[in-house]
C-alpha cells in the first residue's frame, strides 16, 4: 500500500471502553494518514479489514480441533507436551479454552472475539466516512459494497461462534443472546450489549442485500482478495442454509453458479510425490473455482506440523479418513483424490514407512499463500442440500434429481478418471441427505465448515480421547448431544473489558 493507516481499531473502541463520546477518526498518531479519498478507504479496507496478508490471517485456528475431524494420540516427546498444552482447551471443549491457549503462548491468534471486532470497526470507519471522501462515484459504491459485505461476513462468523445455532430446537432466537451489534465508528459512553441471534442474522442479511447490487454493478474488477458479487451470493446462500430457508439458499447458490460454475479437475493434476504438494489446487491464485482468497495459510496449525516423530499429537481422525473411497496403492485408479490433495501428509516413524495425513491444507505450490475462503464447490453442496430438504418434505423427485446432478458433477471432478470413468451415485430417501452431508464433510474439511455444520445438524455427541503424559490414563471427553459447549465461551478478556457483556453459560 502507498499509505499506512495507523488506525486504533482497539478494544477500547470495539467493546465500548471509552471515556467520552468522540469520532473514531479523531484518534491521531504520528504515523496516521487521514483518509481523504475513496481510494484511501479502499487501501484502508485492504489493510484493516481483509485478513489475507495480515499478521492476523486466521481468527479461529483451533475450531477444527473441536470437531470429529481430528483425533489425538499420546507422544512422550517433550515437543508433544507443548502441543498438548496449547490445544487441550479446544480439543476437550474447556470453558477456559481461550485462556489456556493464551497461557500456553499459542503461536496462533486466539483472541477471536477482539480480532473480528477490530475488522468490523474498519468496516464501520469506511461506511461512516465514504460519502465525505473525494473520488469517482463508481469507486465509492464499490468500496461501500465491500465494507457492507465484509461486515456481514464478520458478524455471521461471530454469531455462529458465540450464539446458539439459528435452528436450535427449543431456543427462542429472538431472545437468545448473539453478539454485540456495533454499527458505527462513533464511540459512546455506554457499553454495548448482546443483540439476539435473530437480530444479528437480520443485520447480516441487511448488509449483504445492500452490498449485492453495489458489487454487481461496480465491483466487476475486484480481485479474488476482495469481496465481489460472488462473495455476497455465496455468503447469502450459506446464511439461508443455516436458517433453513431452502428456496433462498438454492436461489443464491444458482445465482453464483450462473456466474461461475467451474471446478478444478483433480485428475488433471500430477499426483504429488511424498513430501510434496500438488502444483495447483482449489485455492491457487489461478484456481477457476476460487471465489475469495480469504484467510489462513499453511502454518495455521504449524505447531501440529512441527511435531516430533512418533505418534502424532493431533491429526486427521480415522472417522474422517474412512469417508473417502481412496486407494493409493492402485496407481491406475486411486479413487477419491481429495484424500491426498486436500491434506498435509508426512511420515510418523523414523523408518519412513508410515505415511499419514496430518491435517487439512489445500495449499499448492502455485498458491497465493491463502488456504481458506470461498469456492464454487460449496455452492453445489448448498444447492444440493436445499433441494434434498425440499424433496424430503414434499416428495418432488425433480429436486432429488437436481441434487444428485450437483453432487455427481462435483464428485466427477474429484475422482481419478484418467483410466476409469466416474460412476454416478443414485440414491433416494433420508439416505440421500446423509450422503450429501458426508460429501460436504469430504469436500469442505478443514475450511472451518464442520463445526458450524455439526451445530446445525442438531449438535450431535462427539468423543475425544486425550492423554498428555505417560502417568495419565487416557480420558474420554464427551461433548453431549445439544451440549451448551457447542456455543463458545466469551473470552475472559472481553468480559473484563465490558462489564455489561453477558457470558455464555
Amino acid at each position: 500500500m502507498n499509505k499506512i493507516y495507523s488506525i486504533t481499531i482497539g478494544l477500547a473502541i470495539c467493546l465500548g471502553l471509552s471515556g467520552c463520546t468522540k469520532h473514531f477518526l479523531d484518534e491521531k498518531s504520528q504515523d496516521e494518514v487521514r483518509p481523504s479519498t475513496v481510494n484511501d478507504l479502499q487501501e484502508l479496507l485492504m489493510g484493516e479489514v481483509y485478513p489475507a496478508g495480515s499478521t492476523e490471517p486466521s481468527f479461529i485456528a483451533y475450531v477444527d480441533l473441536m470437531t470429529d475431524d481430528m483425533t489425538s494420540n499420546f507422544n512422550s516427546d517433550p515437543g508433544a507436551q507443548s502441543l498438548y498444552k496449547v490445544y487441550v482447551g479446544p480439543f476437550t471443549w474447556q470453558p477456559n479454552m481461550f485462556e489456556t491457549m493464551l497461557a500456553a503462548q499459542a503461536q496462533v491468534d486466539v483472541d477471536t472475539y477482539a480480532h473480528y471486532y477490530r475488522r468490523i470497526m474498519g468496516c464501520n470507519v469506511v461506511l461512516d466516512n465514504i460519502d465525505k471522501m473525494r473520488g469517482d462515484s463508481a469507486d465509492r459504491e464499490n468500496v461501500r459494497g465491500q465494507a457492507l459485505a465484509m461486515r456481514g461476513y464478520f458478524y455471521f462468523m461471530l454469531v455462529n461462534l458465540f450464539g446458539q445455532p439459528y435452528n436450535a430446537k427449543g431456543v427462542d432466537i429472538n431472545t437468545s443472546p448473539g453478539v454485540e451489534l456495533i454499527l458505527s465508528s462513533v464511540v459512546h459512553d455506554s457499553y454495548p450489549t448482546r443483540a439476539s441471534v435473530a437480530g444479528v442474522y437480520q443485520q447480516v442479511e441487511t448488509d449483504l442485500l445492500k452490498a449485492t447490487p453495489l458489487l454487481e454493478q461496480y465491483g466487476g474488477n475486484n480481485s479474488k482478495f476482495r469481496a465481489t458479487d460472488m462473495f455476497a451470493y455465496t455468503l447469502l446462500s450459506r446464511m439461508y442454509l443455516y436458517m433453513e430457508k431452502w428456496d433462498s439458499a438454492a436461489l443464491f447458490a444458482s445465482k453464483a453458479l450462473d456466474r461461475n460454475s467451474a471446478l478444478v479437475n483433480l485428475a488433471s493434476i500430477a499426483f504429488p510425490d511424498e513430501y510434496s504438494i500438488a502444483a495447483t489446487g482449489v485455492y491457487s491464485i489461478n484456481s477457476p473455482e476460487a471465489i475469495w482468497l480469504g484467510y489462513a495459510d499453511q502454518y495455521e496449525y504449524k505447531q501440529i506440523n512441527l511435531r516430533p516423530y512418533g505418534p502424532v499429537p493431533f491429526c486427521v481422525s480415522q472417522d474422517l479418513q474412512s469417508k473417502y473411497d481412496y486407494h493409493p496403492s492402485t496407481s491406475s485408479d486411486r479413487g477419491d483424490l481429495r484424500m491426498r490433495y486436500f491434506y498435509t501428509w508426512d511420515f510418523e516413524d523414523y523408518n519412513w514407512t508410515i505415511f499419514i495425513p496430518l491435517n487439512g491444507c489445500k495449499l499448492a505450490s502455485s498458491n497465493s499463500g491463502v488456504i481458506k475462503g470461498m469456492r464454487t464447490a460449496e455452492l453445489y453442496l448448498n444447492r444440493a442440500e436445499s433441494n434434498i430438504q425440499q424433496y424430503l418434505k414434499d416428495g418432488d423427485d425433480a429436486k432429488r434429481v437436481a441434487a444428485l446432478t450437483d453432487l455427481n458433477y462435483l464428485r466427477s471432478h474429484r475422482y481419478d478418471t484418467r483410466n476409469t470413468p466416474y460412476i454416478n451415485v443414485d440414491t433416494s430417501g433420508p439416505g440421500l441427505l446423509d450422503f450429501c452431508r458426508d460429501e460436504r464433510r469430504r469436500e469442505l474439511s478443514f475450511e472451518d465448515h464442520r463445526w458450524f455444520d455439526l451445530r446445525r445438524y442438531g449438535m450431535p455427541e462427539i468423543h475425544h480421547t486425550f492423554q498428555s503424559s505417560a502417568s495419565q490414563t487416557p480420558v474420554d471427553f464427551v461433548l453431549h448431544q445439544g451440549d451448551k459447549r457447542y456455543v463458545l465461551p466469551i473470552p475472559l478478556s472481553a468480559l473484563e473489558r465490558d462489564p455489561s457483556l453477558a457470558p455464555n453459560p
